[in-house]
């Protein structure tokens, strides 16, 4: 949304157009003056109001749901794009918003548009929310927009400060709601109302035969209608036909039924001397009281989705709402709950929020924990939360459990994370990881065998160097105890040898072939997701002599086989694919080596693409591509991930709040010295922590409460200086080229920044711009590459 300058020049506008209803909004007129701060690569006049990132479309089922592609992380708004690339990155200062109230009814969102339009805004209509008061008799329009300046022009306008007109004031501008698999969702609302019924009186000669009909009504043996009602009396003199009648009263009586099927399950010898129906308690049908109650909802906030009740048994019509913000739940609930029905005035509305949470997982994790959830079942069945397992759809399952207490729910979903993530197997204090466990060889048939005997699952998580075991706790531990033999047994080390395009084709016509013939399978680890492509060499220096000689003298090349494979090998270890994943451009991937390439992908700073034929593909990965083939944890970590490595290469307009372990982001000014209004954006200087409240100057990035950035720098000189010894004490070394801190953990000194990724000398901290140059430069200056060896486990 952006200010049309030439709008305040224009005459004043009556509030005239707001009433009735004013067609839906045609072309929005030309937005000029765009807040210029957003990532350049979106186009401008794609950059939507505050529902263009927080509507989700549904496709069905809750599994099926659409995502908006929008994350709220460390206090920012992230747009994403296909390949997980950041597209844009909002703040709350880049949004305002105004309240127009005293507006008469029936003001629309469309006729607001309108005004807007004619003032010299263009404003989606989506933007644009409708609130209406209990009398009825006027009504305000929140207008929330992505321009920090809109506020502030809109509200100078002389249509705007009328007394005798409605007026608009600047209000606060929440961000808006955005979808997220780790946060619990309280955007849904039960709704439910009582079937129109009748009351039916029967009148009996006996009293006692008045009363056992009674007592069959009341036990649900006789019913109306095959519902069960319920039954008053009997009393005597309270008949409208016989005063001296013996009477029970029959209630919620179906607003269908008829005298006979009053009497229908009442024997001959029992039956009633006369029966006598109200009329219904209300005459409306059931699309129009669908169509009222959601109506009535919309006051609350526009919905993303609404199910009207169905025909269907029972006393009550039951229907669901989900709206597009969880604070209009919440007003739909406080609004509407126990309130009169728009169609009846004698009958009541229930409206419930639900808070649910989702997650989705490999069907192969979701067999091995099975019966540790349904052990958990009856006692979230106690706290009335309701969790079901979707069937799996593309090797996933997704989980849900709802309730109506949200830190219930959200314990459940803590409970269900810590079931699926299983036990990392650890040994005093450390994970347990040695180089073979990473590559498809002698140690990975081990773990094959031991799943398969014990019946439990073994993930080899290589981006952590950890494994997970999942399974009955017995026999996890056997599994352990046979896994640490076999890292004890292990003493290698691991090896990089980097390939170029010529030294990649050779390993691709069989290269790599001979080298697993030569040193093993299980200690040749292929990389083809990096950048460069590489190949791990998992074993002693030895070993990595002969991969070096194989592949760079081609010894043994010819008679190994092409890595052509088969139609079901992965594209990316050149083995059978386990677990495979089908992408639309016709390329199969073990699932662990899909979320590798996804990692690898973002990790290079560039989108996600297909590393089928070779590499050859380059397809870019859609969104929804990755978001049908990872797991719910795996997919939020990717996108967090993008958007921290978006964070290090926008390092002069986006910064972290100084204070440690904060987290919370914000734009930097980058202009020298102070002003009331940076850069024209009516944003102050100053970004208050809403985390931990620390006033930080967006000029300097520094919190100097009192001082000048230039007393700042000279005060903190002692502070850099203990930064300094830290970063020595810990072995932390700043990027020569873009300044990124970085830690080395093991392997040689051959370092590559993850951040801008020049490969750097670890000993001397000299760049590089390709791989290899850098061991002859270490082995030249410094008599080696620096190995480090890892005897195994003790």
């Amino acid at each position: 949304m952006a200010v049309n300058a030439a709008g305040a020049s224009r005459q004043p506008q009556t509030l005239g157009p707001l009433v009735g209803g004013v067609g839906g909004l045609g072309k929005v007129a030309p937005a000029i003056g765009t807040n210029a701060t957003h990532d350049e690569r979106v186009p401008r006049n794609d950059r939507r109001g505050m529902t263009a990132c927080s509507q989700v479309q549904n496709a069905g089922d809750v599994s099926q749901d659409v995502e908006s592609w929008c994350r709220e992380l460390n206090g920012a708004l992230v747009n994403f794009g296909d390949g997980a690339v950041v597209t844009k990155v909002s703040f709350r200062s880049d949004f305002s918003a105004v309240r127009i109230s005293h507006l008469p009814q029936p003001t629309t969102a469309s006729s607001v548009v309108h005004l807007l339009v004619s003032l010299g805004f263009a404003v989606p209509e989506g933007c644009v929310r409708i609130s209406a008061p209990a009398d009825n008799t006027y009504c305000s329009a929140d207008i929330r927009v992505e321009d920090s300046l809109f506020a502030k022009h809109f509200c100078s306008l002389p249509a705007m400060k009328r007394h005798d007109a409605s007026r608009a004031v600047p209000i606060n501008a929440p961000m808006p709601q955005t979808t997220n698999y780790r946060r619990v969702d309280s955007k849904k609302v039960y709704c439910s109302w009582h079937k129109p019924t009748k009351t039916a009186w029967l009148n009996f000669g006996n009293g006692d035969i008045a009363a056992k009909v009674g007592s069959k009504f009341s036990a649900g043996i006789y019913k109306v209608l095959n519902q069960r009602v319920q039954c008053e009396g009997p009393t005597r003199g309270a008949g409208n036909w016989n005063q001296l009648a013996w009477t029970i009263r029959l209630l919620d009586v179906p607003k269908l039924a008829k005298k006979e099927h009053v009497t229908r399950d009442i024997p001959a010898g029992l039956a009633p001397c006369h029966v006598e129906l109200s009329t219904a308690s209300y005459d409306v049908d059931l699309p129009m009281a669908n169509t009222l109650i959601e109506s009535s909802l919309l006051q609350a906030g526009p919905l993303d989705r609404w199910e009207g009740s169905p025909e269907m048994t029972g006393k009550r019509f039951k229907a669901k709402a989900r709206f597009l913000d969880d604070a209009d739940a919440r007003q739909a609930v406080k609004l509407f709950h126990n309130k009169p029905l728009p169609f009846n005035n004698h009958g009541k509305l229930t409206v419930q929020l639900v808070h649910s949470a989702r997650l989705k997982i490999p069907t192969r994790v979701y067999d091995a924990v099975e019966q540790e959830i349904a052990d958990h079942k009856q006692a979230w069945a106690s706290q009335h939360l309701l969790y079901t397992a979707y069937p799996p759809t593309q090797g996933l399952r997704v989980l849900k459990i709802e309730g109506e207490i949200g830190k219930d729910v959200a314990s459940a979903k803590a409970t269900l994370e810590n079931i699926i993530g299983g036990e990392v197997m650890m040994k005093d204090g450390k994970a347990v990881w040695v180089p073979s466990f990473a590559a498809n060889g002698r140690a990975y048939q081990i773990m094959k065998q031991l799943e398969r005997e014990l019946g439990i699952l073994i993930v080899r998580d290589k981006r952590r160097s950890q494994l997970r075991l999942l399974g009955p706790r017995p026999r996890c531990d056997e599994a352990q105890s046979a896994l640490i033999e076999l890292a004890k047994a292990d003493s290698s080390s691991i090896f990089v040898i980097e390939l170029d395009t010529q030294q990649f084709s050779q390993a691709f016509k069989g290269g790599y072939r001979a080298v697993a013939a030569a040193i093993g399978d299980d200690k040749v680890i292929l990389d083809i997701a990096s950048s460069p492509r590489r190949i791990l060499v998992a074993g002693s220096e030895a070993d990595f002599n002969v991969a070096q000689k194989i592949l760079h003298g081609g010894e043994g090349v010819s008679r190994a086989k092409s890595e052509t494979g088969s139609i079901s090998d992965c594209a990316i270890c050149w083995t059978e694919a386990e677990n495979p994943v089908h992408t639309p451009c016709k390329h199969v991937y073990c699932a662990g080596c899909f979320e590798d390439l996804c990692f690898a992908g973002i990790n290079s700073g560039a989108c996600i693409r297909c590393q089928g034929d070779a590499g050859r593909c380059g397809e870019v990965l859609r969104l929804t591509e990755l978001q049908a083939y990872l797991s719910s944890a795996a997919l939020e970590d990717l996108l967090e991930t993008a958007f921290r490595i978006h964070v290090t290469r926008h390092l002069n307009d986006l910064r972290y709040c100084p204070t440690p372990d904060c987290g919370q982001m914000y734009r930097a000014a980058n202009l020298s010295g102070h002003s009331d209004d940076v850069a024209g954006t009516g944003q102050r200087p100053l970004f208050i922590c809403p985390a931990c409240l620390v006033a930080v100057c967006r000029v300097c990035n520094v919190s100097h409460d009192g001082l000048t950035c230039a007393e700042q720098r000279d005060s903190a000189s002692g502070g850099y200086e203990a930064l300094r010894a830290a970063k020595e004490k810990l072995g932390i070394k700043d990027c020569p080229k873009c300044g990124i801190m970085i830690e080395k953990t093991f392997g040689c000194n051959h370092m590559t920044c993850s951040a801008c990724g020049v490969h750097i000398c670890w000993v001397c901290m000299k760049t590089f711009q390709k791989g290899n140059p850098v061991y002859d430069h270490m082995n030249r200056e410094h008599g080696g590459i620096g190995v480090q060896y890892f005897p195994g486990l003790d």
